[in-house]
């Protein structure tokens, strides 16, 4: 567990638990036993497995109505990656104050944001002239987080925003946000977090784009499948493109090489899913027609990392804590060069707490294959 000092005017202090107890009501118990304080934001993030129904009152019973959390494919915490678990972090001081409201159904999301759109004012109209940033936490299952933050984003102004997908250890079976004592499903939280201590949102992937070239020349954009590129079908000229039989593409080609989609004077990673039988790629964050696409390469994941960090304490001081979405593609692929209990200690060291994203939201954008972070000072 992290230990909780009492917060310097301006300073934000964070304490973790985490308990691995099979039963969800026994487990929020234990980390509320560990944490033995007051707080002014918790998150609680669940891996797969719990009785959400039973977490969900637990939740509610220990710490409040100042919990924001969702369903995860494993956490960050004290220990670095844990797959499994519960993970309770309590944020206190630095003049924190926080409001959630909950925005859904999603089947519809201009909808949806439409009608929380008396609710969001009310948000950004609390928040004033004041520092903050909103969190966004989504149902990773519904496929729409592109249009979700975009239309947030254009709700809110200039509040900037990060947050990232629920999940559930790749199952892809059942994803939920936590709102008001209980864990739900095609919804998603929008919470306001109004801050005195100095913070600094960040974004980070450690792949680049190559000169290689894949314009979308036909997609199903709301399914997120994409059916051909440069007019030929989209699995065939990926694995062109890479230089590799089609045969050979799968998981492991997928992480090493995505597909970067540049908007805004950055560059976003657009991650693929699976092969389809018929030799279209399903995507795990949206592709429109026409969008001109740049095949990824990777470059330095622990260099990346360590130089990000670097640059966020030099600006900022020391890092107090800093709420963290990672996606779970980063992590296998880590696990799989042998790194991700290196990647892990580096994070814990830092301070940083979160889970293992469906994907990750940095203001109007949604993307994969990233980290996104609020860091205090």
């Amino acid at each position: 567990m992290f230990t909780l000092t009492r917060p310097r005017s301006g300073h934000v202090a964070a304490a973790s638990a985490v308990s691995h107890l099979s039963d969800g009501s026994a487990a929020v118990a234990a980390t509320a036993e560990q944490l033995e304080t007051q707080a002014d934001m918790y998150t609680a993030f669940v891996s797969s497995g719990y009785d959400l129904e039973a977490v969900g009152k637990a939740l509610q019973e220990h710490f409040g109505d100042r919990v924001i959390g969702c369903t995860s494919s494993g956490n960050i915490g004290p220990g670095g990656y844990d797959r499994s678990g519960i993970c309770v972090t309590a944020f206190t001081g630095g003049g924190l104050q926080i409001r959630t409201i909950a925005v859904g159904p999603l089947d519809d999301t201009a909808d949806a944001v439409e009608q929380a759109g008396g609710s969001l004012a009310g948000l950004r109209a609390e928040l004033g002239d004041s520092d903050g940033f909103a969190v966004l936490l989504t149902d990773g299952l519904t496929r729409n987080e592109d249009l979700l933050a975009a239309n947030l984003m254009a709700a809110l102004g200039d509040v900037p925003i990060i947050g990232g997908s629920a999940g559930d250890d790749l199952t892809f079976g059942h994803t939920a946000v936590y709102h008001d004592g209980a864990f739900r499903a095609n919804t998603a939280t929008v919470t306001m977090v109004r801050a005195e201590a100095p913070f600094r949102l960040l974004r980070l992937q450690h792949h680049e784009t190559t000169d290689t070239i894949l314009v979308a020349t036909d997609v199903d954009a709301d399914q997120r499948i994409i059916r051909s590129l440069n007019g030929q079908p989209a699995a065939s000229a990926y694995a062109h493109a890479v230089g590799a039989d089609l045969s050979e593409i799968g998981p492991t080609t997928f992480s090493k090489h995505p597909l970067l989609l540049n908007a805004g004077g950055s560059s976003w990673i657009r991650s693929i899913a699976t092969v389809a039988d018929d030799g279209s790629l399903h995507m795990f964050a949206r592709v429109d027609i026409g969008d001109v696409l740049r095949l990824g390469r990777p470059i330095g994941m622990l260099d990346k990392l360590a130089d990000r960090f670097v640059a966020v304490e030099t600006e900022l001081g020391s890092i107090s804590a800093m709420l963290t979405f990672d996606c779970i593609l980063r992590r296998l692929e880590f696990e799989e060069h042998g790194v991700a209990d290196e990647v892990g200690a580096f994070l814990a060291e830092h301070r940083a707490v979160g889970f293992s994203t469906y994907g990750e939201q940095f203001n109007g954008m949604h993307m994969n294959q990233t980290l996104v972070a609020v860091a205090f000072a």
